[in-house]
């Protein structure tokens, strides 16, 4: 299927002309999407920049808790988005705009908010489709609001924390380098220091060396870490999950959010008397490449073998596998995933709770042993320089 591209178009709806956004996989399917709306003038494809950015998180709250609200109402949906349009302004008309004229022709909203992945990003998007597919959109909506609240503002908040973080430690590496190769060699270099000729500085002129290794091999060693939570699980998610399994508080962070959003659809699935065969693989499917993606693969392998596919779900804590392979019914197996999905989703919170002090604390180790180096560095051996005088 190709991917879902944004259109802009300038359009005739009575004696006024206006600019509006599209979504489409096709120039023809934009054209069609523009014309629900009003006479198309013209159409390009929309180009991508830095600053064409969609929805803020707080202007895709209200959006999704209105639009929750009138779909639970028993609002049609293509009405409710008509109001959201005459309503508001800005981004959260462009939303709307983008998702009515896909409603018209039959897509179901969770398909068409999640194709507008500029507005509905990553996970929001994906829970929105998930929670639509059960058949409770209204539902689905409410979840994805305050799957947006919840935990993007906790992962917006650890994201300045490990940003200050690394500010502080480069600082504090800069600090040791400028000590080392500018303060050092000049103090030493001095008319004054040689006076000391017995003295011997060699210990206080290297000592800053074995810390700027440490300090360096510290920043080296958590922007590893970042990039394999980032860029390398993009280059290789199966083989960057398998190893970040192995780290703790770092599985958990990376690995719980997938967990959460796996498991609610899966909970949706079997709720809905979907056969199990059919779950997993429509799981498989729809899970983004990484660990959990594999699990559903193996899961779906084995079950078509006759064995029990939970003991394949190696992504999950034990005790979970385990109360898994004993469900009686699905109605209680249902319950117990979506158990399952809302405690991967606080296990996540908590451990993003954790990285702040973590990093603060790293930070100002660093800075005050920069700070202490340099203060020996300069103070040490001009009192050895006086001993010797003096002496």
């Amino acid at each position: 299927m190709a991917a879902t591209s944004t259109w802009n178009a300038r359009i005739r709806v009575g004696s006024e002309v206006s600019e509006i956004t599209v979504v489409g996989q096709t120039e023809s399917e934009a054209r069609k999407a523009a014309n629900r709306i009003g006479s198309l003038i013209s159409i390009e494809r929309a180009k991508k920049s830095a600053f064409n950015i969609g929805m803020s998180r707080s202007e895709r709250f209200i959006f999704l808790m209105r639009m929750s609200t009138m779909i639970s109402s028993k609002f049609p949906v293509s009405e409710a988005l008509r109001l959201m349009i005459s309503s508001f302004g800005g981004k959260i008309r462009e939303a709307a705009r983008n998702a009515l004229p896909q409603v018209e022709r039959g897509v179901t909203l969770g398909d068409a908010l999640a194709r507008d992945v500029k507005n509905f990003p990553g996970s929001v998007g994906l829970l929105i489709k998930t929670g639509s597919a059960g058949g409770n959109t209204a539902k689905a909506l409410k979840d994805a609001a305050e799957f947006e609240r919840l935990i993007g503002e906790a992962s917006k908040g650890a994201t300045m924390a490990i940003l200050r973080s690394f500010a502080y430690m480069f600082v504090a590496l800069g600090l040791l380098l400028v000590n080392q190769y500018k303060v050092v060699p000049d103090m030493f270099n001095s008319s004054i220091m040689k006076m000391a000729k017995d003295a011997d500085f060699s210990f206080w002129k290297e000592i800053g060396l074995y810390f700027i290794w440490l300090q360096g091999g510290i920043l080296v060693f958590l922007m590893a870490l970042v990039a394999l939570a980032t860029i390398g699980r993009r280059i290789a998610p199966d083989r960057v999950d398998a190893l970040i399994l192995k780290i703790p508080i770092m599985r958990d962070i990376v690995i719980s959010q997938d967990n959460f959003i796996g498991l609610y659809r899966m909970s949706l699935l079997v709720e809905a008397g979907v056969p199990m065969n059919e779950t997993l693989l429509s799981c498989y499917e729809s899970t983004r490449p990484g660990a959990l993606k594999e699990d559903f693969k193996r899961a779906y392998g084995g079950l078509k073998k006759g064995e029990n596919w939970a003991k394949y779900m190696k992504t999950l804590h034990p005790t979970d596998r385990a109360a898994l392979t004993l469900m009686p019914d699905n109605d209680e197996l249902a319950r117990n995933l979506n158990i399952m999905a809302d405690q991967s989703k606080a296990l996540y919170l908590e451990r993003l709770k954790i990285v702040s002090p973590i990093m603060d604390i790293i930070s100002a180790l660093m800075m005050s042993i920069a700070g202490f180096i340099i203060l020996i560095v300069t103070t040490i051996p001009q009192l050895q320089l006086v001993s010797e005088i003096m002496g």
